[in-house]
């Protein structure tokens, strides 16, 4: 049960070409990384984040530039993305950032996260990637899985595109949101808060529930 993808990211003329459209199509993704950066200063400036899907490095540019002080791990299944992202970083960002390769479709795909005494985070960001699952279904698990490498005061923001009318048409890939809050609630998080939504897009925050399960 899983959707084809349309465009093939580990291939570095197809990354390449995806990398250079997607934010000159939807310029209001910085609005959404503004949020993520407002709520990282109030909570925790020092926060250890981790990005999943991280993709060519807008959103790690975007937080380091503002969130200096933050260890930021970026986790995509494509090298030629991380590559890419490498290449928009200066040198003193790359020093902030640890670059991990993982296919999160795959079982046990948290584990290459546990690499030091850092694997633990105070922050995880999934930001237009949810649906590379490419299956809602799939949704919950991942959410639970995602738990287990977020401190128990810890922060997950989930940013995807929205089935509605007005927004995307594929209801096997993507969700409304009382589905993204139910889905997230069945991880049993323990507070779970809808941000928004701009242009299609839609945000939630959620916390650790304070308990280990």
């Amino acid at each position: 049960m899983m959707c084809p993808a349309p465009i093939d990211l580990k291939d570095p003329i197809e990354a390449k070409q995806w990398a250079a459209e997607v934010n000159l199509k939807r310029p209001w993704h910085y609005d959404i990384f503004q949020m993520y950066v407002d709520s990282i200063l109030a909570f925790n400036p020092n926060a250890r984040v981790l990005e999943l899907g991280s993709g060519p490095g807008y959103l790690a540019d975007f937080l380091i530039n503002h969130c200096p002080n933050i260890d930021y791990t970026a986790f995509d299944f494509s090298e030629d993305m991380h590559d890419l992202a490498k290449e928009k970083l200066s040198t003193t960002q790359r020093l902030k950032c640890n670059f991990i390769t993982g296919d999160f479709k795959q079982s046990d795909w948290e584990k290459s996260l546990h690499f030091n005494e850092k694997s633990i985070f105070d922050v995880i960001i999934i930001h237009q990637a949810l649906h590379e699952l490419r299956h809602k279904a799939y949704a919950a698990e991942f959410h639970r899985t995602v738990k287990t490498l977020l401190n128990t005061q810890g922060v997950y923001f989930v940013c995807d595109h929205l089935y509605a009318p007005h927004a995307q048409q594929n209801h096997e890939l993507y969700m409304s949101v009382e589905e993204h809050l139910a889905a997230l609630k069945a991880a049993k998080y323990g507070q779970v808060e809808f941000l928004g939504e701009i242009n299609g897009l839609v945000v939630f925050k959620s916390q650790h529930s304070y308990e280990r399960d």
